[in-house]
């Protein structure tokens, strides 16, 4: 069974490219709309093997989508990605997230973030 990246991004061309790495990864990519979504998502994904958070996200925002995914021990485990179409997050994004996913992004980029967040590409498909 495919392992699925669950993206939430509001640019559609940024969610458009990080949905084609992530297939070209070998995942099954799904998208969420806002922050809300994100958690509606994980209803029905209930474990992904990767989230990956637009910092700019409506609704609830990405560090409270985090935070809520943390205190629950059935989502504590998913690595969370933030991406940012900002040349440098600030320093509230690094403490306890994954990854970080920078803007311009670059299927190398994709890769080495999914590795940096612990995601085995080798085993996208089992």
């Amino acid at each position: 069974m495919t392992k699925t990246i669950i993206i939430a991004v509001h640019d559609p061309n940024i969610l458009y490219l990080l949905q084609r790495y992530a297939e070209e990864s070998g995942f099954w990519a799904v998208s969420a709309l806002g922050g809300k979504d994100v958690l509606a998502m994980l209803a029905c994904q209930p474990d992904p093997a990767l989230l990956i958070l637009d910092v700019e996200l409506p609704g609830l925002t990405s560090p409270e989508i985090w935070h809520s995914l943390k205190a629950e021990a059935a989502t504590r485990h998913i690595p969370v990605v933030f991406y940012s179409s900002l040349d440098e997050p600030g320093e509230e994004w690094h403490d306890g997230v994954s990854a970080y996913l920078p803007n311009p992004v670059m299927y190398d980029d994709f890769v080495a973030t999914l590795k940096r967040a612990g995601i085995c590409l080798e085993s996208a498909l089992s």
